[in-house]
């Protein structure tokens, strides 16, 4: 007899990241956004006043180069971003977010945590913390990007509450 795949938590979670992107997908489409754009403004917006490259955007979001190009070249014919050469490294554009695009990422992140609390609305805020702990867990165990407010202490507690140090580690491996 065949394995039941509905119990395969791979399967759960795609369903589940499927859902919950069309939810969002829903809340973004009143703003003229993709999920790419607004992964590039929320990085951006997280990072500013500094500028990130489009490969770095796109190595944190998980998505191709070429995909993050696309989602940059929309985002600059909106004015909701700017490029600026590198000042050091003279082949390399970075992306800074404007003021208009900090609005529109403002908005934006309104839109799409009023949908994320209705698709999470069955699951108590104790229940969203364990999720939430868990993902970062995974996430970290397999070396995916995941942002971490500066503080004014020297390491920080990982999803686990063991203390780590406070650089992030990419999938490349790469520390920064």
């Amino acid at each position: 007899m065949a394995e039941n795949f509905e119990e395969r938590l791979t399967y759960l979670m795609r369903r589940v990241s499927t859902a919950l992107g069309q939810h969002v997908d829903r809340a973004l489409r009143d703003f003229g956004l993709t999920h790419a754009q607004l992964g590039a403004l929320a990085q951006l917006g997280l990072v500013d006043p500094q500028a990130l490259s489009a490969a770095t955007m796109a190595e944190r979001n998980g998505i191709t180069a070429q995909s993050m190009s696309t989602a940059i070249a929309g985002l600059l014919e909106r004015g909701l971003v700017d490029r600026e050469p590198h000042p050091t490294h003279g082949r390399i554009l970075q992306v800074r977010i404007t003021p208009k695009g900090a609005e529109l990422l403002a908005r934006a992140h309104v839109a799409t945590r009023k949908a994320e609390d209705r698709a999470l609305a069955f699951l108590d805020e104790e229940q969203q913390r364990v999720l939430r702990s868990v993902l970062r867990t995974m996430m970290h165990a397999m070396d995916l990007y995941l942002y971490v407010p500066d503080t004014d202490e020297d390491q920080r507690q990982d999803a686990t509450g063991r203390a780590r140090q406070t650089t992030v580690t990419l999938r490349t491996g790469r520390t920064r």
